[in-house]
């Protein structure tokens, strides 16, 4: 479990307090309605506590007497402070500085600040080799790879059919099994099977498909964060920055990860640390590469979800009329005045076609 899920009492008043200062610059600006609901949901799925808005200021510079020499506690702070700049767009230079306060305050270097500006203008290299690691364990393979199984599946030679063959065959087993679950959202996004050839993400991304389904969350903009912030709160390494990332790209527009459409207004602070809380109170972290699915696909997926300790209450795919391509609708196909229309780039163009997700 991360440090932070154990915070309680006076120390979780002074961090709530002490965030509440970098999302304010020091008192510069006003808390935005959405802050509000992000520290609400801090307050109730971090740290069992209330927010009250009205508590005394506790200054940034502070923040190391409070956190003390926890350097776990003091990273996962960091991350939770790294959102708050990318949940509206006014003000985000002015709340990134904050953030580097409270990092020189912690002790950390000024990267942790810089990766943010450089966020902020899409410039997010840097970022993504600090998250090597923690993302290709999320995918269930290193990263390298992905522009293997890419050019391969531009001339349809990355296919299995022993992997499709296994797939085709959950169609003959309960519809409640981890499997069939995984048929149904194979459906509902429109996506082709695992195995089949030319289908990219199918192929490239089958364990993240998984994670979907044990969480139970969609392929939506808020689905795909909550994905990102329960394999967060499971994970050993630090993904945390990849949360920051994905609420700046479906929240405010910005592109971390050029291989998902950009949106705005989709971070729901409830449902996200929520997902966090889940992940953190799991019993089994699935998060290495050497996980073995398979024993548990013809399981019941309740079953599945009991025996690695994730909690059903909180997921957003709560009953088999639940749609796993989220209320936005099919991958592919969606149209909403919050899609943020762009040029497309190089790697979208490569990926059209390639059963692309949103």
């Amino acid at each position: 479990m991360k440090k932070i899920l154990t915070v309680r009492g006076e120390q979780a008043a002074s961090i709530l307090a002490i965030l509440k200062q970098v999302a304010t610059d020091d008192d510069r600006f006003p808390l935005h309605e959405i802050h509000l609901e992000t520290f609400q949901a801090l307050a109730d799925h971090l740290f069992q506590t209330t927010f009250d808005p009205d508590a005394p200021a506790v200054p940034i510079s502070r923040a190391g007497e409070v956190v003390g020499d926890d350097h776990e506690l003091a990273l996962e702070v960091m991350n939770m402070a790294g959102i708050l700049p990318f949940v509206e767009e006014a003000h985000e230079q002015d709340r990134i500085d904050a953030v580097g306060r409270l990092a020189e305050a912690l002790g950390f270097d000024h990267k942790f600040a810089k990766r943010l500006h450089q966020l902020s203008h899409e410039a997010v290299s840097a970022l993504a080799i600090c998250l090597y690691r923690p993302l290709s364990l999320e995918v269930g393979a290193p990263l390298w790879l992905g522009g293997v199984k890419l050019a391969e599946s531009m001339v349809h030679v990355d296919g299995d059919q022993k992997v499709l063959a296994r797939y085709q065959g959950f169609r003959d087993i309960a519809p409640d099994t981890f499997g069939g679950t995984l048929l149904a959202y194979y459906d509902d996004n429109d996506f082709p099977l695992p195995g089949t050839p030319g289908a990219f993400f199918s192929n490239s991304l089958t364990t993240h498909d998984m994670h979907h389904v044990l969480a139970g969350y969609p392929t939506s903009p808020l689905g795909e964060t909550c994905v990102v912030a329960f394999d967060s709160g499971m994970m050993d390494l630090d993904m945390g920055k990849a949360l920051i990332g994905y609420i700046a790209q479906f929240q405010i527009g910005l592109q971390f990860d050029k291989g998902l459409r950009s949106w705005k207004n989709q971070f729901k602070p409830d449902a996200v640390l929520r997902a966090f809380e889940r992940g953190g109170s799991s019993r089994v972290n699935y998060l290495t590469l050497d996980f073995d699915f398979d024993p548990y696909l013809e399981r019941p997926l309740a079953d599945v979800r009991r025996e690695f300790g994730i909690d059903p209450n909180g997921a957003l795919i709560a009953s088999h009329e639940d749609k796993w391509c989220g209320q936005v609708g099919v991958v592919g196909q969606r149209s909403s005045p919050d899609l943020v229309e762009r040029k497309k780039s190089l790697l979208e163009r490569l990926l059209t076609g390639k059963n692309t997700k949103d």
